[in-house]
């Protein structure tokens, strides 16, 4: 089939800005079903629009595949650009410009990858009746709870990246500087992205140099992400929280155990299944989700290889993600018998066997809650053990414990996903424990949080918890982590600690499937900092950003009685 691209096609919204998009369609006479995707990275920048769903091969299916650039970005007017605050209105109007073209048949689905997976969520909260399916790929959910913000820590290092490599470069031209200004302003902008870990030690974060603080034309949201260190109403309105009531068409989340939005896809699916706006929405949404790290959809991730079967191009070797999609909006938009209703509603990758395997909800209600104690001897075990009733460390934040794998979004430098971790292991800040010697299989596949007993010298601080596979010669990768601001330990108000005091809390570290292989063995790492992936916390009970002073503190772990510092893990039977 004939395959006809128009260029630069002007949408108009209801306040008279003109957005712009490229739109893929068949060459011959019809009407055809839309799929429609909406990106601040460029329609152009196939790297990114194309990744999870190539528009030649869906206007070659029957579909009119329309990528438009987002209010404020390459080629659509609106003025300088703010992340979400429009999405929603603006996907509403995108969604009945559309519905209305002479080429589309009326149903239009949204899709799209990480920010693209976001306007496809919010367009669906409009509640317009045209948008009959989405396919949200590693999408955000709630603005501070799981995006920019990760247990009361900040996610700089994902903020500084996004702000000045992704959209910066772009911004700048747009601001239109004079001549003489935009070469120098150019070089500053590269040299501070090259220069990353070392700009993001600038005290205090406030007032960031490299963010051009008072530009409203370049990246003015970067200093207003920092004016709402806790959940407001303001952090509220972004995104999705609250409105999957609203969202009628069934979702096809595709999400990534080493991505930063994983648990925001997660969300995403338990949000639809519970409480969409339709029977439909609530009884055939669907979930997948692969071993991946962001936008990275192939076989290795991190430092391990999981196998063909894993890559996007490859799924479980029937089907790459295109194809996935397609089948999905073929039946929802055209009605297409081609057995989506059919399949299981979660397709999950078992890590460590490396296999795909479907599944009827999540979590799995298979699941056993299996506690794991911390010993004070470093061992992990299923009992508490020995006698030494703590371990300590000395946290100081003017040399925090680097970034070394994740869910992460940075630069190339820093390699998201399972990496090898042994070297924190001579660090003074880290604790390790390690578990026996498997003698079977262990599969671990849903949430998974620490439960610690602590104690810090500070006013506040922070604990990391990465669970880990130590391979028989000694490797070992991450698995899962996560993090806790402890002056966030109540909820999402800041409250002071009491130095001293003894703190029972938990930290989130999301979730995983993973089946540690027999001659393995579990590990844990705690710490207080991942830098430059989180802000470092200063010990004073100060904000992070506007901290000019930090302190060392002492960390302590309790180990033994009822003070038990402890993982709850989702043990699955095996067979």
């Amino acid at each position: 089939m004939t395959v006809l691209v128009d260029k630069n096609v002007e949408v108009p919204l209801r306040d008279g800005v003109k957005l712009r998009a490229d739109v893929y369609r068949p060459s011959g006479p019809g009407k055809y079903p839309v799929l429609l995707q909406r990106t601040p990275y460029n329609k152009e920048l196939w790297p990114i629009t194309a990744l999870t769903l190539d528009p030649v091969r869906g206007a070659a299916a029957g579909f009119a595949v329309v990528i438009q650039d987002v209010r404020g970005r390459w080629a659509s007017e609106g003025g300088t650009f703010f992340p979400y605050r429009d999405e929603l209105l603006d996907g509403h109007d995108s969604v009945t410009w559309a519905a209305a073209q002479p080429w589309s048949s009326g149903a239009v689905g949204c899709y799209g990858l990480s920010y693209m997976g976001g306007t496809s969520w919010l367009a669906a909260a409009s509640g317009h009746p045209a948008l009959k399916a989405l396919s949200p790929t590693t999408a955000p959910h709630d603005f501070w709870r799981d995006h920019f913000w990760r247990g009361g820590a900040f996610n700089i290092g994902t903020l500084a990246m996004w702000a000045l490599r992704a959209i910066g470069p772009a911004a700048l031209i747009r601001g239109r500087p004079s001549p003489a200004d935009f070469f120098p302003l150019l070089v500053k902008l590269i040299d501070d992205i090259d220069d990353f870990a070392e700009i993001l030690k600038a005290k205090p974060l406030a007032g960031f140099g490299p963010a051009r603080p008072g530009d409203e034309a370049f990246v003015p949201f970067f200093e207003e992400f920092l004016r709402h260190p806790v959940p407001d109403e303001w952090t509220n309105g972004l995104l999705m929280t609250n409105r999957h009531a609203a969202v009628t068409a069934p979702s096809l989340s595709i999400a990534g155990w080493h991505d930063l939005l994983l648990a925001a896809d997660l969300q995403h699916y338990q949000a639809m299944r519970e409480g969409a706006g339709s029977e439909a929405a609530r009884k055939h949404s669907r979930l997948v989700v692969g071993p991946w790290s962001h936008g990275m959809f192939q076989n290795v991730v991190g430092q391990l290889d999981f196998g063909f079967r894993a890559n996007g191009l490859f799924l479980d070797l029937k089907e790459d993600l295109t194809r996935l999609q397609l089948r999905w909006f073929g039946h929802w938009l055209n009605d297409e018998q081609n057995g989506v209703e059919d399949e299981a509603p979660v397709k999950i990758f078992v890590q460590g066997i490396n296999r795909w395997r479907d599944e009827s909800d999540w979590p799995l209600a298979r699941a056993r809650a299996t506690r794991w104690f911390l010993n004070g001897n470093g061992d992990l075990a299923r009992a508490v053990e020995g006698d030494v009733p703590s371990r300590a460390y000395v946290y100081d934040p003017e040399d925090p414990c680097p970034t070394a794998g994740g869910t992460l979004l940075l630069p190339p430098q820093y390699t998201p996903g399972p990496v090898e971790q042994t070297a924190l292991l001579a660090r003074r800040d880290v604790l390790s424990w390690t578990s026996a010697v498997l003698e079977s299989p262990l599969e671990i596949t849903g949430p998974v949080k620490a439960v610690l007993y602590v104690t810090t010298s500070g006013r506040d601080t922070d604990f990391m918890v990465k669970l880990c596979d130590v391979y028989p010669d000694g490797r070992r990768y991450n698995v899962c982590d996560g993090v806790l601001r402890l002056s966030f330990r109540n909820g999402e108000t800041r409250k002071p600690v009491e130095p001293g005091t003894l703190l029972r809390v938990e930290v989130d570290l999301w979730a995983t499937s993973m089946v540690f292989l027999a001659g393995h063995r579990l590990g844990v790492l705690v710490t207080s900092s991942d830098f430059p992936r989180y802000d470092r916390n200063p010990n004073t009970f100060e904000l992070a950003h506007e901290a000019t002073r930090f302190e060392a503190v002492v960390q302590q772990v309790f180990c033994t009685g009822d003070q038990a510092s402890h993982l709850v893990l989702p043990e699955i039977p095996m067979h």
